[in-house]
C-alpha cells in the first residue's frame, strides 16, 4: 500500500462522524426484543414480592402487634386498639402498595383492619384471605374484589 493509498483511507474514516441508520435500528431491535423478554417477569417478581410482604404483615406483623397492645392494657376496646397505637407496637403506616390501612373496627374479642390492595394479579386479595383463614389469630378474611381485604383477627 503506498502512502497515498494510506492517506485517503484515513481521510475516509475521519470523514464518518456516527453511526448509520441501519446500524441504529438494528441496536434499537436488539433492545426492544430484550425489553421484551425481561420485563414481564420483572413485573411479576415485583409482584410476588409485595404479596409475600404483605401476607407476612398480615400474618404476623398485625396479630403481635395487637397481642403487645392488649398485653399492655389488659383489654381489647376501641379506645385501646387505635392505628396511633398499632403504629407504635411497630406496623408501617401505609400497605406494600403504599395504601393507609385503617382499623375498621374493634370489639371485646375482635379487631377488623382494613388492608387496601393495588395490584396487577386480580387474585391477589382472593389469595391472601384464602392464606389467612388457616391463620390461627384470623377469624376471618374477606376480599373486597382486588381492592381490599378485611381481615378479623382474635384479640385474644
Amino acid at each position: 500500500m503506498n502512502r497515498k493509498n494510506r492517506v485517503s483511507t484515513a481521510a475516509a474514516l475521519k470523514m464518518q462522524k456516527g453511526f448509520t441508520l441501519l446500524e441504529i435500528v438494528v441496536a434499537i431491535a436488539i433492545v426492544a426484543m430484550l425489553a421484551a423478554f425481561i420485563l414481564p417477569g420483572l413485573i411479576q417478581n415485583k409482584e410476588d414480592a409485595k404479596y409475600s410482604t404483605a401476607l407476612t404483615q398480615l400474618e404476623k406483623d398485625f396479630p403481635s402487634a395487637i397481642t403487645r397492645q392488649v398485653s399492655r392494657t389488659q383489654t381489647c376496646s376501641a379506645t385501646n386498639i387505635t392505628k396511633a397505637l398499632l403504629l407504635e407496637r411497630g406496623l408501617p403506616t401505609n400497605t406494600v402498595w403504599n395504601s393507609p390501612w385503617t382499623v375498621a373496627s374493634v370489639t371485646s374479642n375482635l379487631v377488623t383492619i382494613n388492608y387496601p390492595i393495588d395490584s396487577t394479579d386480580t387474585k391477589t386479595a382472593a389469595d391472601l384471605a384464602t392464606a389467612l383463614t388457616s391463620t390461627n389469630n384470623v377469624q376471618s378474611a374477606v376480599a373486597s374484589g382486588n381492592t381490599s381485604i378485611t381481615v378479623a383477627y382474635r384479640c385474644n
